[in-house]
């Protein structure tokens, strides 16, 4: 299998999930937000269960029903309206649970998004540079990669297989397309891969 076709596997797996996140974060930040609505609007018990007012003996006599609409107030005046409190509502575990799930499916579905996207780019970066890249340059900048990104002139001679005369001239390259900063360091140079470049 090549390695683009692993890639690509993955990088399907990781869509799939990052798509599953964000489903069912939307979906519990919905259900929250229901659940809110519904408690916002849901009908109130009367705190004082007195539909009939003060004045008892307006009553016809007889039939039993109020003599006047003052006596009977459908309106809601003498229910007691319990005091709203929002932490009651969110304090309950059920709601809760909603919230704090859909925020971090949202959140994990974003990270796992930033993760994938960093990780293709570095892997076209790596394929574009490495296409650039003559022989020499490319076993310099990998002996510059094992070595945590610097080396020394002469070490560099060492490790990468090749004479001094082609490490310099694949410094001076490397150096004029600005993948790498070279310093003095003693009698030799200090050769410095700039990380964000490869």
């Amino acid at each position: 299998m090549k390695p683009n076709e692993t890639t690509t596997k993955i990088s399907k797996r990781y869509l799939a999930i990052m798509l599953l996140c964000f489903l069912y974060g939307g979906f519990a930040i919905i259900l929250f937000s229901m659940d809110l609505y519904s408690y916002l609007l849901r009908p109130e018990l009367p705190a004082q269960r007195q539909l009939i007012s003060q004045d008892i003996n307006a009553l016809t006599p007889g039939s039993g029903a109020p003599a006047s609409g003052r006596d009977l107030d459908l309106n809601g005046a003498q229910f007691g309206r319990r005091g709203f409190s929002p932490m009651r509502f969110v304090e309950s575990p059920f709601s809760l649970s909603f919230l704090a799930s859909g925020i971090i499916c949202i959140i994990a579905g974003l990270a796992i998004g930033n993760l994938t996207r960093e990780k293709e780019h570095k892997g076209i970066r790596a394929d574009t540079a490495n296409s650039l890249l003559l022989p020499d340059e490319k076993l310099v900048v990998e002996a510059l990669k094992k070595a945590d990104y610097e080396l020394t002139q002469s070490k560099l001679a060492k490790v990468s297989g090749l004479n001094k005369v082609q490490v310099h001239r694949a410094i001076k390259r490397l150096e004029a397309k600005g993948l790498i900063e070279k310093h003095d360091y003693g009698l030799t140079n200090k050769i410095m891969l700039r990380k964000g470049v490869l």
